[in-house]
């Protein structure tokens, strides 16, 4: 529901920009929104999922590990602190494979390999076998480190990039802010495992949207399109 809500919101600011209330900023942000829509809506739809499953990671892994399973406060810090640590060192790596192969290179491989790493977590059957599907997910998200934003960049026209991205901005965060409490619904209704798996599910959906639905931008300039090898 965030793209309609977004697009009646520029309306009431064009109105309020008619009455002097904004100037003539609402007038040209809902211009913005209106000239890249057919952009601006794929990639949205593609976000708001994979940012669901990124922040999903953060609240259903915990959870599983101490209410499932059973681990103590530090093995749960060392799951987490690994995962983390594989996240962090492919930084170099996601953005070399940006910039050489494409952005969906990156994107697509990144929420693909964390929906199966979530979806592997409820078969986790002790320390070791969380610490893998973990480590899974931490490096399915560190290959797209930075990958949002910098799609983001690529997709924004050059005349209204802090427009562009405030939008694509909210609307990942739109995605990180829904995953806890749509996760944290489903486990009171179906339990931690099934919502684990869901959130996995939710993670391959980004995947494919990114992939069918998204066109890759690396040698695209901003409001040009030019060839770009397909994925």
């Amino acid at each position: 529901m965030i793209f309609p809500a977004l697009y009646a919101g520029e309306t009431a600011l064009s109105v309020n920009a008619r009455h002097g209330g904004v100037g003539g900023h609402g007038l040209h942000l809902r211009s913005v929104l209106q000239e890249n829509y057919c952009t601006l809506t794929p990639a949205g739809i593609g976000q708001l999922p994979a940012q669901m499953a990124r922040s999903a990671r953060k609240i259903v892994i915990p959870l599983i590990a101490a209410d499932i399973l059973g681990l103590s406060v530090q093995e749960i810090g060392w799951i987490i602190s690994l995962s983390s640590f594989i996240d962090m060192m492919l930084f170099p790596a996601a953005g070399r494979l940006m910039d050489q192969y494409g952005r969906k290179y990156a994107i697509v491989p990144c929420f693909l390999i964390q929906g199966i790493g979530m979806a592997l977590v409820p078969f986790a059957g002790g320390y070791y076998s969380l610490l893998a599907a973990t480590l899974l997910i931490g490096f399915g998200n560190g290959l797209g480190s930075g990958a949002m934003m910098t799609l983001g960049s690529d997709l924004a026209p050059q005349d209204s990039v802090g427009e562009y991205l405030g939008v694509w901005r909210l609307i990942g965060d739109r995605g990180q802010m829904t995953a806890p409490v749509a996760a944290g619904a489903i486990a009171d209704l179906v339990g931690l495992a099934p919502a684990a798996m869901l959130m996995g599910g939710v993670g391959v959906a980004a995947a494919g949207v990114f992939l069918l639905f998204v066109p890759e931008t690396l040698h695209r300039t901003r409001g040009e399109s030019m060839a770009a090898p397909s994925m």
